[in-house]
């Protein structure tokens, strides 16, 4: 009986305690307005502080211009407080070109301001060469700085060879000096055979460098055994030194025992230089019992080394 006496008020107590913790987990919850709040809970006094704390709340989401602001639950005094920071965040998107700008609410004094940003705006747009230019907006002395401007951007173009070059906007200077450098780059690029030269634009000189860079070329790349090599470009020198440098390149190949070996194009000396390599090469294969040994290769001497080599890698066969 002693022990029921001492549980029961203990239960109590929990349960006491419990009912505490939830009342204020419900009140933290209606104060942060969250979907958990339980009004119906709430004690009078609760639901005065919840009732201060919604309208707080809400008047600062109003302030912040956030859509879930309710402009009705606002006293006269906060309306226009929001009123005037709604005109303040609606003047400020205005002078930064926003499209959220609603330049009907601007006082004179922020409609100024707005104008005078937008040139600003403009202006930068082109200094820049921007498309989005307005050139009537400007200054008489902005549009000279930038007729000057872009002038440069064309010259400069030109003189780089850019499609964006308008040659009709260059001086007789201008033209004359990009009409050099365009000469020059071509003769440039024909030179080293890339496939914008224009050879209708080279001179009776420059057409002949250019042909003989094409032959030197070509040339080269017989030797080097390159796919862009044309023989019928050659001179008989030529031709000579590239079928001797293929037999080289061939006979090392065929020394080496590469795929690229073509053994119809060595001489009888060669062959049997090669013949030897290669029975050597067979040989070596097989005394260290790679896959590839051909025993069909061997000679007589040759089979008796290997069939030795392979006693002394297996002892019993040895014993035997």
């Amino acid at each position: 009986m002693k022990k029921a006496s001492l549980i029961l008020p203990c239960i109590c107590i929990a349960f006491g305690l419990a009912q505490v913790n939830e009342s204020k987990g419900n009140l933290n919850d209606c104060l942060n307005g969250l979907a958990a709040c339980d009004i119906s809970a709430l004690t009078p006094q609760e639901v005065k502080t919840v009732s201060v704390a919604s309208k707080s709340r809400n008047r600062e989401n109003c302030l912040n211009g956030l859509s879930s602001c309710d402009p009705t639950r606002l006293t006269p005094d906060e309306a226009k407080s929001v009123e005037s920071m709604n005109d303040r965040r609606n003047a400020k998107s205005c002078i930064d070109g926003l499209v959220s700008c609603d330049p009907q609410r601007l006082s004179p004094a922020d409609a100024s301001l707005m104008a005078e940003a937008g040139r600003a705006r403009n202006y930068d747009k082109c200094r820049r060469g921007s498309p989005s230019c307005d050139p009537l907006s400007l200054k008489p002395d902005q549009a000279n700085e930038v007729a000057k401007l872009d002038s440069d951007r064309n010259y400069d173009a030109c003189m780089k060879g850019l499609a964006t070059c308008n040659p009709l906007l260059l001086t007789k200077e201008e033209l004359a000096k990009a009409a050099t450098d365009i000469t020059k780059r071509n003769v440039e690029i024909c030179m080293q055979g890339g496939s914008t030269c224009n050879p209708l634009r080279l001179s009776k000189e420059d057409l002949v460098r250019t042909r003989n860079g094409a032959l030197q070329r070509n040339y080269t790349n017989c030797l080097k055994g390159l796919s862009g090599c044309d023989m019928s470009e050659l001179t008989k020198q030529q031709a000579g030194d590239v079928t001797e440098a293929f037999r080289k390149k061939n006979f090392e190949a065929c020394r080496n025992g590469l795929k690229t070996c073509n053994s119809l194009f060595l001489t009888p000396s060669e062959a049997a230089s090669i013949a030897q390599i290669s029975r050597q090469r067979n040989l070596d294969k097989c005394l260290h019992f790679s896959a590839a040994c051909d025993p069909s290769l061997l000679t007589g001497p040759e089979v008796v080394l290997v069939t030795e080599a392979y006693r002394q890698r297996n002892p019993r066969r040895r014993t035997q």
